[in-house]
């Protein structure tokens, strides 16, 4: 068995939904899950399920956490992200010395690790590098998303390779559905179902015909506001591919909230907030102060033309493996983590905004390119599934356990020998799939 360390549904976090997503693919004989108290993180009304009922020890409480008694000679995974822990990393490092002198065997999973930074000769951020000298002599396996973050951590701390492994982000598999319907199942739930102002939902009504037109593009994206996703580049993308293409309506669409958290004031979320609604217009831009459940993710990210991801902080994105499941064209800056899967998905990635809008207008000129987009977006999706993703973590635990030499997993070099050489930097990418995995996203 697996006892995992994260946060965990119903508190509200990334991370936790995470690794949700992952265990929906384990056998609950295979893995529980040691969590923070709920009144630790914001939560929500959320109510676990069957599978899960009775599998997550709610127990951790900061400043001084401390394992339950059950966790002994086993197999410990930790999740890691800055602010998850707390403002220190005491926190983390104590609980990881506690697993060791327990006789586990201990995991760590590493989701923010920067490569292309400039604080350190690696390209990881300071912060990062310090942390890390303090935790892999603790660590017997070191989990990352991309190649960039696992040649950063090994240029840092090259006698520790040996135990560092790629194991990609997740992508959902979410059954096809037309634009068109999928437009109209979205205006359905903002209609009708959210909790908005009444003008702007009488701006939407206005306006929902016009995106039914083959004459409109929809840009946009969804999500908490934080200024290192940077949802305001999106009107900007958007102004810029207006200025290419006149002949047709184009349309940015952003809608989310501040996420409420502990160690955050909403004060400092402020000027963002007020930047977002000086963009909407109701017209040709549209910011909705909403909360997009996870249940109308699938045909909210669906019914846009494009998906834009224009992060500061770009080392992966959650909301990302919703958008390429979706099956809607995700576009983005060719930085770090989301630029690394936006190229290895097909997807259009770019150094600017002004090379980003240009890919899109050549995406909408040119039909055949969005198709062979789609095809190379769905290959990936489907080889780094949830799913399949789940099963890696189970091997990687068991080489662990039995003490072997760290499978590849997800490495590019083992991708190159199965799918064919990665394509250019802007619209290369896999264009194979496994049967296995064919079969996986027919049931889905």
């Amino acid at each position: 068995m697996i006892t995992f360390v994260s946060t965990f549904p119903p508190i509200i976090c990334g991370i936790g939904t995470y690794m949700r997503y992952n265990l929906e693919h384990v056998s609950p004989s295979q893995w529980r899950v040691i969590s923070f108290k709920l009144d630790e993180f914001s939560a929500s009304g959320e109510v676990m399920n069957h599978a899960t009922k009775g599998k997550v020890d709610y127990c951790l409480s900061l400043p001084h956490p401390t394992l339950p008694t059950y966790c002994e000679k086993g197999l410990l995974w930790f999740q890691h992200a800055f602010g998850m822990w707390g403002n220190s990393n005491d926190h983390f490092l104590s609980l990881l010395e506690e697993a060791k002198r327990r006789g586990n065997k201990v995991v760590a999973s590493f989701h923010t690790i920067h490569f292309q930074s400039e604080e350190t000769p690696s390209g990881m951020a300071k912060r990062e590098v310090d942390l890390l000298s303090k935790a892999l002599p603790f660590l017997d396996g070191l989990s990352v998303f991309t190649d960039g973050a696992h040649r950063a951590v090994l240029k840092a701390f090259p006698g520790h390779g040996d135990k560092v492994a790629v194991l990609r982000h997740g992508v959902h598999l979410y059954p096809k559905v037309g634009r068109a319907e999928a437009r109209k199942r979205l205006f359905s739930y903002l209609l009708n179902e959210a909790e908005m102002p009444l003008f702007q939902k009488r701006e939407l009504a206005k306006v929902e015909r016009d995106l039914q037109s083959e004459e409109s593009i929809l840009l946009g994206n969804f999500g908490f506001i934080t200024a290192d996703k940077d949802p305001l580049q999106l009107y900007e993308v958007g102004r810029l591919v207006q200025e290419r293409l006149p002949g047709l309506r184009v349309i940015t669409f952003f809608a989310g909230i501040i996420q409420r958290r502990k160690d955050k004031k909403l004060s400092a979320f402020a000027p963002i907030r007020e930047a977002l609604k000086a963009h909407h217009d109701g017209k040709q831009n549209f910011f909705l102060e909403h909360y997009i459940p996870e249940s109308i993710f699938p045909m909210a990210f669906r019914a846009l033309d494009f998906a834009v991801f224009w992060c500061n902080n770009a080392t992966q994105s959650g909301r990302m493996a919703h958008a390429q499941g979706s099956g809607t064209i995700v576009v983005g800056r060719d930085w770090e983590g989301i630029g690394e899967t936006l190229r290895l998905s097909g997807l259009p990635a770019a150094e600017s905004l002004t090379e980003l809008s240009g890919m899109i207008v050549q995406i909408v000129r040119e039909p055949g390119l969005r198709e062979k987009m789609d095809k190379q977006n769905r290959a990936y999706s489907q080889r780094y599934s949830f799913y399949s993703q789940a099963q890696k973590h189970l091997v990687l635990a068991k080489a662990i356990l039995e003490g072997g030499k760290l499978p590849q997993l997800d490495r590019s070099k083992a991708h190159d020998l199965h799918m064919g050489k990665i394509g250019d930097r802007r619209f290369g990418g896999f264009e194979e799939t496994s049967k296995r995995d064919r079969l996986h996203s027919q049931r889905c």
